[in-house]
């Protein structure tokens, strides 16, 4: 079997596994928190909460177009907010439909590439969009970790915290170094034009300014998510402190990105039942109803998007992205349209944290 063959067989044994994962847990999850109680808990949701809810995740996107718009510009891609922000719901919805968890990044970043010679910069922009959203991440949950020293619920959830922290920070240091300028030189990786990806990385290590903006704006899209779950846990009965609501929300979102569900379904529930489920403070049903309306919001975005995708004229680049994100049967490449390679999702996988849902759609990445 030729090498071409052999990776696009993985990639679907990783999706069917995955499928598997996430398929396996709500099933679990659903019959621990009963499907009787968890529609009586659905049913008498707060839609005010919801409505506040909503909007919060609304601002959060808006938010995350900015960051975008901004990361473009900086890399000689000047776009339009709006354009931008039709783009992000645009990458909602194929991370809905797609059974990978950065396919919606992949397709926005090739929409937003005007012609082959901008898509290694587009691509590099989604990756920075994603770093540059851990700082963000990282300090909110420390801050909750911090203030919830005294609270006997946060026990659960303190640990993970601690540990998602750790890794973060480790990420973000090993991105500061220069590692990715040497790996960008591997023959192996110029052969499958990675290593443009990298140089592209590399160079922007320069751009203090541009990062620290990036970063800001960062911090600005985790407290906006943060405020959207907390109305969302509100709504279906779970009442936190805002400080416990930071932990447990950034360290289920942290617990998503791995690359061990189809865009963090039954992950994320787990995670909620396992840092919320706890007498004195909410019910399985709670806690899993909590989670299904964040699903819900992302639902939501990805109809959004659904029309912008209708409307926007398909450039030429978009179609030489598709075929590697739905793993259909491979086919020859191009070299007239597809110089820069079809395989650069997997490595855009593995410096994104493997996650998105991560972006939590609202979110995001990181979100």
């Amino acid at each position: 079997m030729s090498p071409r063959l052999s990776g696009v067989w993985r990639s679907r044994l990783m999706s069917v596994l995955k499928v598997a994962v996430s398929v396996g847990l709500l099933a679990w999850l659903l019959h621990k928190a009963g499907l009787r109680n968890l529609g009586n808990t659905v049913s008498h949701a707060s839609w005010g909460w919801l409505v506040v809810g909503l909007c919060f995740g609304f601002l959060a996107t808006c938010v995350q177009a900015l960051q975008w718009q901004a990361l473009l510009a900086a890399l000689a891609m000047p776009r339009r907010w709006l354009s931008c922000l039709r783009l992000v719901f645009v990458g909602n919805t194929f991370n809905t439909i797609l059974p990978t968890s950065i396919g919606g990044d992949v397709v926005r970043a090739t929409m937003a590439a005007r012609d082959p010679s901008e898509r290694v910069r587009a691509l590099t922009t989604v990756v920075l969009q994603r770093l540059c959203n851990f700082p963000g991440m990282i300090l909110i949950m420390g801050v909750g970790v911090i203030l919830t020293l005294s609270d006997p619920f946060a026990a659960h959830v303190r640990p993970a915290a601690i540990v998602g922290a750790l890794g973060g920070v480790a990420g973000l240091a090993i991105c500061a170094t220069p590692l990715l300028g040497w790996l960008a030189q591997r023959p192996l990786l110029q052969r499958v034009k990675v290593g443009k990806l990298f140089e592209e990385l590399h160079a922007f290590r320069g751009e203090g300014r541009q990062l620290l903006a990036a970063s800001g704006r960062g911090v600005v899209f985790w407290t906006l998510s943060v405020i959207n779950w907390f109305c969302f846990l509100n709504a279906v009965g779970v009442h936190v402190s805002w400080q416990l609501a930071a932990v447990v929300t950034t360290t289920v979102a942290a617990i998503t990105m791995l690359p061990i569900s189809i865009n963090g379904y039954g992950v994320r529930e787990g995670g909620f039942i396992a840092f919320l489920a706890i007498p004195g403070l909410a019910s399985p049903s709670a806690a899993v109803a909590a989670s299904l309306c964040i699903a819900g919001q992302s639902l939501l975005w990805a109809v959004v998007g659904v029309p912008f995708l209708l409307t926007r004229q398909r450039p030429r680049s978009l179609s030489a992205a598709l075929p590697a994100l739905t793993l259909t049967t491979p086919r020859r490449a191009d070299p007239a349209v597809d110089r820069t390679g079809g395989r650069l999702h997997e490595p855009l996988a593995q410096l994104a944290g493997a996650g998105h849902g991560a972006d939590l759609s609202s979110s995001e990445a990181a979100r």
